[in-house]
């Protein structure tokens, strides 16, 4: 009888820890193309952005612990802006400022979420999320 308690409460605990997971999974914004099956998220503080010809190299610190790095080009930049948002909406070339200051280079704080899809053909969609002023 002890061992059925046991796993009965091995068994309530676990579906609490998956509920838990299932609470801080994002959801898949609408532009974003890939298969659900075939997507993962970066999420967290960009800690570091350069510029390389016609893309982008940026360091991030994950919401997770982790931190990771990018490297995205695109045949022009016109295209490289393309897979980007700024809080959810396309990101035009003047959006930069909220990201860059001529002063002081990238700006602190900025976070992102990073959609990486396994898919040949679907670069990463970055959604940058910049403090409000």
């Amino acid at each position: 009888m002890k061992n059925i308690r046991y796993l009965s409460l091995t068994g309530i605990l676990f579906l609490v820890g998956t509920a838990d997971l299932a609470a801080q999974r994002l959801a898949v914004p609408e532009y974003v193309s890939c298969d659900r099956n075939k997507l993962t998220s970066w999420q967290g503080e960009v800690t570091k952005l350069a510029r390389v010809g016609d893309g982008i190299e940026l360091w991030i610190a994950t919401d997770y612990g982790t931190n990771e790095t990018l490297k995205l080009s695109m045949s022009s930049w016109k295209k490289l802006l393309g897979q980007f948002r700024l809080r959810g909406k396309v990101f035009q070339s003047n959006d930069w400022i909220k990201l860059v200051d001529p002063k002081i280079g990238f700006r602190p704080k900025v976070y992102a979420v990073i959609w990486l899809c396994e898919v040949e053909g679907h670069p990463p969609v970055i959604n940058w999320q910049p403090p409000y002023d």
